[in-house]
């Protein structure tokens, strides 16, 4: 049987991710049995497999803003660094010789999140500012099968690394949906209403983001 990490706590869902290096890590609620794990973990052995010869492998592509650009791996021996080039379609990315495939790629996850901070830093207080909603604080984390989340008893917001592969049209619909939630917490028809009446592209964005979102939110290769 294959071996795991388990984390329990207040997940709501039971499930898997493969690591860099190929480890195996389940998280799940308090309540899930161990052989309810070990079950899941086994139905999940041709998956694990494929995410690891995908970790393996060299990245070639990536989508910044909706646009595909050609991973370029230089190694001049330095400390890493990420540059996009929209002219020549390329992403650059200086790394030492010696790192192998696992730790390019998280070289790009490190930039992937770095890249929508930056933009969110700009988005985030001019919606705000329109909205007149705030929120307390917000992060960027890599998220399974969400575009982002909120907290409205505490006013936290939580955005998918992921959002940088789309436009950035469907960036700021994720900021406004998430802003509206510190006031209407469910899916109801005010809630819509809110966010279509503070963005009209509400309806383009959720197009371009479905129905292949959870597979793209999820993604470990970073391959186009």
């Amino acid at each position: 049987m294959e071996t795991y990490e388990w984390k329990r706590g207040t997940f709501k869902n039971l499930s898997l991710r493969v690591l860099p290096g190929g480890r195996v890590r389940v998280t799940s609620p308090w309540h899930v049995p161990k052989i309810f794990v070990d079950r899941f973990v086994t139905l999940k052995a041709a998956w694990i497999e494929e995410r690891r010869r995908l970790l393996g492998r060299e990245p070639d592509s990536v989508f910044l803003w909706g646009r595909k650009l050609r991973v370029r791996v230089v190694s001049p021996g330095r400390l890493p660094r990420v540059v996009a080039d929209f002219a020549t379609e390329e992403l650059l990315v200086r790394v030492p010789a010696t790192w192998e495939a696992a730790q390019k790629r998280k070289v790009l996850e490190s930039w992937e999140k770095d890249t929508l901070r930056a933009a969110l830093e700009e988005l985030i207080p001019a919606w705000e500012e329109r909205t007149g909603l705030k929120a307390a604080r917000w992060s960027v984390k890599r998220l399974r099968s969400r575009w982002g989340s909120c907290q409205p008893e505490t006013r936290r917001l939580v955005f998918n690394s992921r959002l940088a592969a789309f436009p950035k049209l469907c960036l700021e619909y994720v900021v406004v949906h998430e802003l509206a939630h510190l006031v209407e917490a469910s899916h109801n028809a005010r809630f819509h209403s809110l966010v279509e009446g503070w963005f009209p592209e509400a309806k383009a964005a959720r197009a371009l983001l479905n129905p292949n979102g959870r597979k793209v939110a999820a993604d470990e290769s970073f391959a186009g």
